[in-house]
């Protein structure tokens, strides 16, 4: 992959809900070539600009429903609608065609979270799940994680 965009979005305020800045501020430090970093409080529309001609773009953001750490291919208003103050990957790729070309992939990396109180702590779970998460994002990122995008077997 040489051009990447990878967001991390999530209330930082609120305990779990944090977990995909998280992720999104240890993948920018580590300065990978050919790879930008957002770390968003949630999606806005104005990100389908940023989206617009990329190989890939990575979403990253914490989930309640989920048991463990979780990755997956979506599509343009896959179980979106409109954009709105609560935003979806999904919805915010539909918009990219409006602006440019779509990313040719985009995956959703969903971290477990149970705590979304008001706080700046995450619980140990969620917080173990960032470390994954992270190592996950390079390996999406890298080629190395078998059946997605830049795979450098397939």
């Amino acid at each position: 992959m040489t051009d990447v965009l990878v967001v991390g979005y999530g209330n930082d305020l609120r305990a779990d809900d944090g977990a995909g800045r998280r992720v999104a501020d240890a993948v920018e430090a580590k300065g990978l070539p050919g790879v930008t970093v957002r770390s968003q409080s949630q999606l806005t529309p104005e990100l389908a600009l940023e989206a617009a001609g990329r190989d890939l773009v990575v979403f990253v953001d914490a989930d309640i429903e989920a048991d463990e750490l979780t990755h997956r291919a979506i599509e343009p208003g896959e179980g979106g609608g409109l954009m709105t103050h609560h935003g979806n990957p999904a919805s915010l790729l539909a918009l990219v065609p409006t602006v440019g070309e779509p990313p040719r992939a985009a995956i959703v990396v969903s971290i477990p979270a149970s705590n979304l109180g008001m706080g700046f702590e995450l619980s140990p779970r969620t917080a173990a799940a960032v470390e994954e998460a992270v190592e996950l994002v390079v390996a999406i990122v890298e080629g190395r994680e078998p059946g997605f995008p830049g795979d450098s077997a397939g």
